[in-house]
């Protein structure tokens, strides 16, 4: 009985030392990094205390790529969070074709967001791209533009890309809590005379509270720390119309070398994500008791 109570710990032993190496290691040497003026490739920095927290607030730039953060959260919820839900409750029924379906839906998900921008990036090819080449055909090119070189569009068809990946795992998602869904009320709903809309946002969407949870969390996080698919297709441009905090993260440690700067970023996104994911949980949960 001694040696069972060791059992739990030596088990988590290795998982907690790769996460202190990999996770909880590299915050603080961020964190450090950003109360100092290194620039990445001296030997020497300077101990700055609070300055690039300070000059954060100050930097156009920040605010610029903190508003592109939040349209990008505000039509993640609205894109592939809703989308997915309308597919799983479609899906969910016994029809013919639903596996091809929920397959061909999925498929952007087995892509790294890398080959996602690359194949974006051929579909908003001004000359060649399936979009023009479609407006054209249905004569309405005169719609037809630039997309991700166009500042008014470049950021929402950076978006659009990133929906069309993320879809699949919030219908997926979705899927899985629709199997939780207890049939007898849904049964007991309609006897009692509710339509189709009734039953749904009445008795299913309720009993989808969990699941929902989980993916508007998983949703805001990839919201805020979209990079890949933004570096690959615009690299923040044009004129920083599509820059993000992990966009602009990267131009300042990697390209102006100011990696002191760009560790302050990066810590005020993690703390960004943190109060969101609290203030979400918190809200979700004190429903539930309420």
């Amino acid at each position: 009985m001694k040696e069972d109570r060791f059992v739990v710990p030596r088990f988590l032993a290795i998982p907690f030392a790769i996460y202190l190496l990999v996770i909880i290691v590299p915050f603080f040497q961020s964190f450090h990094l950003s109360l100092t003026d290194w620039n990445g490739i001296s030997e020497h920095f300077n101990f700055v205390g609070l300055s690039n927290y300070l000059m954060v607030f100050s930097d156009p730039a920040f605010s610029n790529a903190v508003i592109h953060n939040f349209i990008w959260v505000m039509m993640y919820l609205l894109l592939p969070t809703s989308l997915g839900l309308v597919l799983a409750v479609l899906l969910d029924k016994k029809i013919r074709g639903a596996v091809f379906f929920k397959s061909v839906i999925y498929l952007p998900m087995i892509f790294s967001y890398v080959i996602a921008g690359m194949i974006w990036t051929f579909i908003y090819e001004p000359r060649l791209g399936i979009i023009n080449l479609a407006l054209e055909a249905t004569g309405l090119q005169q719609y037809a533009r630039a997309w991700i070189a166009d500042p008014d569009t470049a950021l929402f068809s950076v978006i659009v890309a990133a929906s069309w990946q993320h879809t699949g795992l919030c219908m997926v998602l979705f899927l899985a809590g629709l199997q939780g869904v207890r049939s007898d009320l849904v049964e007991a709903a309609e006897i009692d005379g509710c339509n189709r809309a009734e039953v749904f946002f009445f008795v299913v969407l309720p009993q989808l509270k969990n699941t929902t949870i989980v993916v508007v969390s998983l949703t805001i996080i990839n919201a805020l720390k979209s990079f890949d698919i933004v570096y690959i297709m615009t690299r923040g441009g044009p004129f920083r119309s599509s820059e993000v905090l992990t966009t602009l993260m990267y131009r300042e440690a990697f390209w102006n070398y100011r990696m002191g700067y760009g560790s302050a970023i990066a810590n005020m996104l993690f703390f960004m994500v943190l109060v969101m994911i609290v203030i979400y949980f918190r809200s979700a949960m004190g429903r539930e008791t309420s």
